[in-house]
Protein backbone atom coordinates (compact mmCIF):
# COMPACT_ATOMS: atom_id res chain seq x y z
CA UNK A 1 0.00 0.00 0.00
CA UNK A 2 2.77 2.48 0.95
CA UNK A 3 4.65 1.75 -2.28
CA UNK A 4 1.47 2.36 -4.31
CA UNK A 5 0.85 5.60 -2.42
CA UNK A 6 4.43 6.78 -2.97
CA UNK A 7 4.18 5.81 -6.65
CA UNK A 8 0.93 7.79 -6.98
CA UNK A 9 2.55 10.88 -5.50
CA UNK A 10 5.57 10.39 -7.71
CA UNK A 11 3.36 10.30 -10.82
CA UNK A 12 1.55 13.44 -9.63
CA UNK A 13 4.89 15.21 -9.31
CA UNK A 14 5.88 14.03 -12.78
CA UNK A 15 2.70 15.47 -14.26
CA UNK A 16 3.37 18.86 -12.70
CA UNK A 17 7.02 18.94 -13.69
CA UNK A 18 6.36 17.80 -17.23
CA UNK A 19 4.83 21.17 -18.07
CA UNK A 20 8.28 22.73 -18.19
CA UNK A 21 8.80 25.17 -21.07
CA UNK A 22 11.67 23.29 -22.70
CA UNK A 23 10.32 20.87 -25.27
CA UNK A 24 11.93 17.47 -25.64
CA UNK A 25 14.32 18.10 -22.80
CA UNK A 26 16.02 15.10 -21.26
CA UNK A 27 13.81 15.59 -18.22
CA UNK A 28 10.59 15.52 -20.26
CA UNK A 29 11.79 12.53 -22.25
CA UNK A 30 12.31 10.79 -18.90
CA UNK A 31 8.77 11.69 -17.85
CA UNK A 32 7.39 10.27 -21.10
CA UNK A 33 9.40 7.08 -20.68
CA UNK A 34 8.27 6.72 -17.06
CA UNK A 35 4.62 7.12 -18.04
CA UNK A 36 5.13 4.45 -20.72
CA UNK A 37 6.68 2.24 -18.00
CA UNK A 38 9.97 2.19 -19.91
CA UNK A 39 11.97 2.67 -16.73
CA UNK A 40 15.28 1.87 -18.38
CA UNK A 41 14.80 4.73 -20.83
CA UNK A 42 13.62 6.98 -17.99
CA UNK A 43 16.89 6.21 -16.16
CA UNK A 44 18.86 7.15 -19.25
CA UNK A 45 17.00 10.40 -19.88
CA UNK A 46 17.02 11.48 -16.25
CA UNK A 47 20.72 10.66 -16.03
CA UNK A 48 21.24 13.04 -18.96
CA UNK A 49 19.07 15.66 -17.22
CA UNK A 50 21.10 15.26 -14.01
CA UNK A 51 24.27 15.84 -16.03
CA UNK A 52 22.65 19.10 -17.18
CA UNK A 53 21.91 20.15 -13.59
CA UNK A 54 18.19 19.37 -13.35
CA UNK A 55 17.33 19.02 -9.64
CA UNK A 56 13.98 17.28 -10.22
CA UNK A 57 15.79 14.68 -12.29
CA UNK A 58 18.01 13.94 -9.26
CA UNK A 59 14.92 13.10 -7.23
CA UNK A 60 13.28 11.05 -9.97
CA UNK A 61 16.42 9.12 -10.84
CA UNK A 62 16.87 8.41 -7.14
CA UNK A 63 13.36 6.96 -7.04
CA UNK A 64 14.14 4.59 -9.90
CA UNK A 65 17.36 3.44 -8.24
CA UNK A 66 15.79 3.03 -4.80
CA UNK A 67 13.01 0.78 -6.08
CA UNK A 68 15.02 -0.97 -8.80
CA UNK A 69 12.93 0.32 -11.69
CA UNK A 70 14.64 0.08 -15.07
CA UNK A 71 17.66 -1.73 -13.68
CA UNK A 72 19.19 -3.04 -10.53
CA UNK A 73 18.22 -1.42 -7.25
CA UNK A 74 20.98 0.73 -5.81
CA UNK A 75 19.72 2.33 -2.64
CA UNK A 76 23.13 3.87 -1.86
CA UNK A 77 23.06 5.75 -5.15
CA UNK A 78 19.41 6.67 -4.66
CA UNK A 79 20.14 8.18 -1.26
CA UNK A 80 23.07 10.12 -2.71
CA UNK A 81 20.86 11.54 -5.47
CA UNK A 82 18.12 12.42 -3.01
CA UNK A 83 20.61 14.14 -0.71
CA UNK A 84 21.92 16.28 -3.60
CA UNK A 85 18.37 17.26 -4.56
CA UNK A 86 17.28 17.76 -0.93
CA UNK A 87 20.18 20.10 -0.30
CA UNK A 88 19.07 22.12 -3.32
CA UNK A 89 15.58 22.60 -1.88
CA UNK A 90 13.62 19.78 -3.56
CA UNK A 91 10.81 18.96 -1.12
CA UNK A 92 10.05 15.53 -2.55
CA UNK A 93 13.69 14.49 -2.27
CA UNK A 94 13.68 15.75 1.33
CA UNK A 95 10.63 13.58 2.04
CA UNK A 96 12.24 10.55 0.36
CA UNK A 97 15.45 11.08 2.32
CA UNK A 98 13.44 11.21 5.55
CA UNK A 99 11.78 7.91 4.62
CA UNK A 100 15.16 6.32 3.88
CA UNK A 101 16.37 7.36 7.35
CA UNK A 102 13.18 6.08 8.93
CA UNK A 103 13.49 2.73 7.12
CA UNK A 104 17.23 2.49 7.70
CA UNK A 105 17.92 1.54 4.08
CA UNK A 106 21.31 2.62 2.72
CA UNK A 107 21.63 4.83 5.80
CA UNK A 108 21.78 4.18 9.52
CA UNK A 109 18.20 4.13 10.83
CA UNK A 110 17.50 7.43 12.59
CA UNK A 111 14.12 8.80 13.57
CA UNK A 112 15.83 12.07 14.49
CA UNK A 113 17.17 12.48 10.94
CA UNK A 114 13.83 11.33 9.51
CA UNK A 115 12.05 13.94 11.63
CA UNK A 116 14.43 16.68 10.47
CA UNK A 117 14.07 15.84 6.77
CA UNK A 118 10.26 15.54 7.02
CA UNK A 119 10.08 18.95 8.72
CA UNK A 120 12.33 20.39 6.00
CA UNK A 121 10.13 18.85 3.28
CA UNK A 122 7.08 20.50 4.83
CA UNK A 123 8.81 23.88 5.05
CA UNK A 124 10.06 23.62 1.46
CA UNK A 125 6.67 22.59 0.13
CA UNK A 126 4.93 25.39 2.00
CA UNK A 127 7.35 27.91 0.47
CA UNK A 128 6.49 26.77 -3.07
CA UNK A 129 5.55 29.25 -5.74
CA UNK A 130 1.95 29.50 -6.92
CA UNK A 131 2.45 27.35 -10.04
CA UNK A 132 3.99 24.55 -7.92
CA UNK A 133 1.28 24.69 -5.26
CA UNK A 134 -0.90 21.57 -5.96
CA UNK A 135 2.00 19.10 -6.09
CA UNK A 136 3.80 20.77 -3.20
CA UNK A 137 0.63 20.62 -1.07
CA UNK A 138 0.50 16.86 -1.66
CA UNK A 139 4.16 16.49 -0.71
CA UNK A 140 3.62 18.58 2.45
CA UNK A 141 0.59 16.48 3.41
CA UNK A 142 2.49 13.25 2.88
CA UNK A 143 5.50 14.52 4.83
CA UNK A 144 3.12 15.49 7.68
CA UNK A 145 1.73 11.94 7.72
CA UNK A 146 5.24 10.51 7.77
CA UNK A 147 6.20 12.90 10.57
CA UNK A 148 3.14 11.95 12.62
CA UNK A 149 4.06 8.27 12.28
CA UNK A 150 7.42 8.76 14.00
CA UNK A 151 6.95 11.70 16.36
CA UNK A 152 5.36 9.57 19.08
CA UNK A 153 8.40 7.27 19.02
CA UNK A 154 10.80 10.11 19.83
CA UNK A 155 11.98 10.82 23.34
CA UNK A 156 11.84 14.47 24.37
CA UNK A 157 15.60 14.68 23.76
CA UNK A 158 15.28 13.16 20.28
CA UNK A 159 12.39 15.48 19.47
CA UNK A 160 14.48 18.52 20.47
CA UNK A 161 17.43 17.19 18.45
CA UNK A 162 15.19 16.65 15.42
CA UNK A 163 13.83 20.19 15.67
CA UNK A 164 17.32 21.64 15.92
CA UNK A 165 18.53 19.59 12.99
CA UNK A 166 15.52 20.60 10.87
CA UNK A 167 16.24 24.26 11.63
CA UNK A 168 19.87 23.72 10.64
CA UNK A 169 18.91 22.07 7.33
CA UNK A 170 16.35 24.74 6.51
CA UNK A 171 18.87 27.50 7.23
CA UNK A 172 21.57 25.85 5.16
CA UNK A 173 19.65 24.42 2.22
CA UNK A 174 16.29 26.13 1.75
CA UNK A 175 15.75 27.56 -1.72
CA UNK A 176 17.38 30.93 -1.77
CA UNK A 177 18.76 30.40 1.72
CA UNK A 178 22.25 29.20 1.00
CA UNK A 179 23.50 25.72 0.40
CA UNK A 180 24.76 24.25 -2.83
Amino acid sequence: MRAHFVASLFVLALVACASRPTSESAYNLGVSAYRAKDYSAARTHWSDAVASGDVSALNNLGYLFYYGLGGAADQQQAVGLWRRAAERGDSEAQWHLGAAYQEGKALPQSNVEAYAWYRFAIASAEAATENERPVEQEIANDARKSLAAIVERLTPEQFAAGQALAKQYIGAYARGGGGA
